[in-house]
């Protein structure tokens, strides 16, 4: 099934997240992940990643990945294929690793707190999943990039840098310094894991996560990637609904204007409907999204009276006039 375009950019941030096929383990032992490890820097190398946080889970990895040349799409496949024939040769198996195209969530880098939320969301993995239940089972949790920058581990890979989580917490240029203050800065978010769910919530559910204008950037590239002859209907994802919402916002408010009413719940009769068979087929947001913005109507409702007022069109010569109306401001 079609989905949403990538939206590539030079310095692009983004959480890239992939799961096993069917949740199923994408390691069977540290061997594998250390061959993991060994195909993400390969990847880095190539695509000119860098890396700032990452985690392997038993069934998932996280990655917070900036890439300086728009690479994202070609170093996600080769990432993805590679590892997965390593690991398909080793174990003698055959078909797919991971259950799919992988997650990538654009991360706000211009605005504070965004890129240092991410890394936490990554960092806190193992402790979310009780795989570690205290800051220093977590630091010598060895797939992780938590010990790394907090000073516990070394040989740091090239790949992996620091300075972005450093700046995002204003941690100074001393290193020890820094990397004893990231460890209590990560104690610190070890106590508060239950309670930063909600924080969270964007970075597992969404497409982009930032601030307003950086989200308003991102949909009107994301706008200008779906050329006409591949319009919204082709594509799906949570980054086309947030667009198309949009656009039967400005829709609706013309309508309304034109009309003159001051709110959707304001509109009574045949012209709530004549909007709504507007909203519906000028823009691709969902039947329960356009019942939403009339009140109490409910989907199965709003389903109905739109049957019904598609009849009532070809013989009532008032509603004709009004649909030409609402029809030519689109």
């Amino acid at each position: 099934m079609p989905r949403a375009p990538r939206i590539e950019f030079s310095g692009a941030i983004y959480h890239v997240m992939n799961r096993g096929n069917h949740l199923e383990a994408i390691f069977q032992d540290d061997r594998d992940r250390r061959r993991l490890m060994e195909t993400l820097g390969e990847s880095c190398e190539s695509a000119g990643w860098v890396i700032h946080s990452f985690v392997f889970m038993p069934n998932h990895y996280h990655l917070l990945i900036e890439t300086p040349r728009p690479t994202l799409v070609k170093g996600m496949q080769w990432l993805n294929a590679t590892y997965t024939q390593r690991f398909n040769g080793r174990h003698r198996t055959r078909g797919h690793l991971f259950q799919g195209r992988y997650k990538a969530l654009l991360v706000d880098d211009s605005s504070p707190g965004y890129l240092l939320t991410v890394s936490d969301y990554i960092h806190l993995n193992p402790v979310r999943a009780r795989l570690t239940m205290t800051v220093k089972d977590l630091l010598r949790y060895p797939w992780s990039s938590a010990g790394w920058l907090a000073g516990t581990r070394r040989s740091q890979p090239d790949w992996l840098r620091h300075e972005r989580v450093y700046g995002e917490l204003g941690l100074g240029q001393r290193r020890a310094k820094t990397q004893r203050e990231y460890r209590d800065y990560l104690a610190q978010r070890v106590e508060e894991v239950e309670g930063l769910a909600e924080r969270w919530k964007p970075i597992r559910r969404g497409w982009c996560f930032g601030s307003e204008s950086f989200t308003s950037r991102m949909k009107d590239t994301l706008s200008d990637l779906m050329i006409p002859e591949r319009r919204p209907e082709t594509w799906n994802g949570a980054a086309i609904e947030e667009i198309e919402e949009d656009r039967a916002r400005r829709l609706l408010h013309r309508a309304l204007k034109e009309l003159g009413y001051p709110a959707a719940d304001a509109v009574r009769g045949a012209q709530r409907y004549l909007i709504a068979r507007l909203l519906r087929r000028k823009t691709k947001v969902s039947i329960g999204w356009v019942a939403e913005q009339f009140g109490r109507q409910t989907p199965g409702g709003m389903r109905h009276c739109l049957h019904r007022i598609g009849h009532r069109l070809a013989n009532d010569k008032q509603l004709q006039r009004t649909w030409r109306i609402l029809e030519a401001l689109c």
